[in-house]
């Protein structure tokens, strides 16, 4: 194994759970609070995905600064894992490809 692979798979790997464990900690702050406020409230944010807890947690003020900081780092964090895994995994993959292939003819 190659440390460049291993610091791809760890970075990938933290940042993505990272990222979702922000974002679940986010939508379990914003949307049981957004339906106490009423359905018209509560139904853009269980229907919006990321948008609607952000807007509700944005337009609040400070009573839910934390669930907006959690919800933006964790979009923030899963985007940085997306672009990690879509923009390096196919070099590796083909990297560890060619090794294989080798070690094949090898035998």
């Amino acid at each position: 194994m190659d440390w460049g692979f291993m610091a791809f798979a760890v970075a990938s790997t933290l940042s993505l759970a990272a990222g979702g464990v922000l974002l679940l900690a986010g939508y379990i702050g914003t949307v049981p609070a957004a339906f106490s406020f009423g359905l018209k409230t509560g139904l853009p944010v269980l229907l919006l995905p990321v948008i609607g807890p952000v807007w509700f947690a944005l337009s609040r003020g400070p009573e839910f600064r934390r669930a907006a900081i959690q919800l933006i780092a964790g979009v923030a964090l899963v985007a940085v894992a997306t672009g990690l895994i879509l923009g390096l995994g196919p070099h590796f993959a083909e990297k560890l490809a060619a090794e294989m292939i080798e070690a094949a003819k090898n035998r």
